[in-house]
C-alpha cells in the first residue's frame, strides 16, 4: 500500500533535493525529505490507514527517492541488446518542477485538512 514505509530517516536525511531554489522561491520553504515522511506517516495513522493524499504523496516521495535508479534504467543497455531512451536534461527539470509542484499542492492540501480538523 505504502512505498515508502520501511524507509530510514538516516536514508532520508541523505537524499539530495535538485532545484531547491526553485522549490523554495515556490513554496517559500525547503523540501525536506523528512518532514514529508513525517506527515506521510501521520496522515496514515503509521501506514495504517489508506487515505488517498497520503497515498498520492507517498507515490511523489517513493518517486523522489527512486529517481537516480530510473535514470540508470533508462540509459542505453548493452547486455539486454535493447536502447533505451536517455532523458534530455531539459525533460528532466521539467519532470521536477512537475514533482515540486505536486507535492507543494499535496502539502497545501494536508495542511489544509489538519486546519480543517482542528477547528
Amino acid at each position: 500500500m505504502y512505498k515508502t514505509k520501511d524507509t530510514k530517516v538516516k536514508y532520508l536525511k541523505s537524499v539530495e533535493i535538485q532545484h531547491q531554489e526553485e522549490i523554495l522561491a515556490r513554496t517559500k520553504r525547503k523540501l525536506d525529505p523528512v518532514q514529508a515522511f513525517e506527515v506521510i506517516k501521520n496522515e496514515s495513522k503509521g501506514f495504517s490507514k489508506a487515505d488517498v493524499k497520503a497515498q498520492e504523496a507517498d507515490e511523489l516521495l517513493y518517486q523522489l527517492l527512486n529517481r537516480d535508479v530510473k535514470g540508470i534504467s533508462r540509459t542505453t543497455s548493452k547486455k539486454r541488446g535493447t536502447i533505451k531512451k536517455e532523458l534530455s536534461v531539459e525533460e528532466i527539470q521539467i519532470q521536477a518542477r512537475a514533482r515540486a509542484r505536486t507535492i507543494e499542492l499535496l502539502e497545501l492540501e494536508l495542511e489544509l485538512e489538519l486546519n480543517i480538523k482542528s477547528a
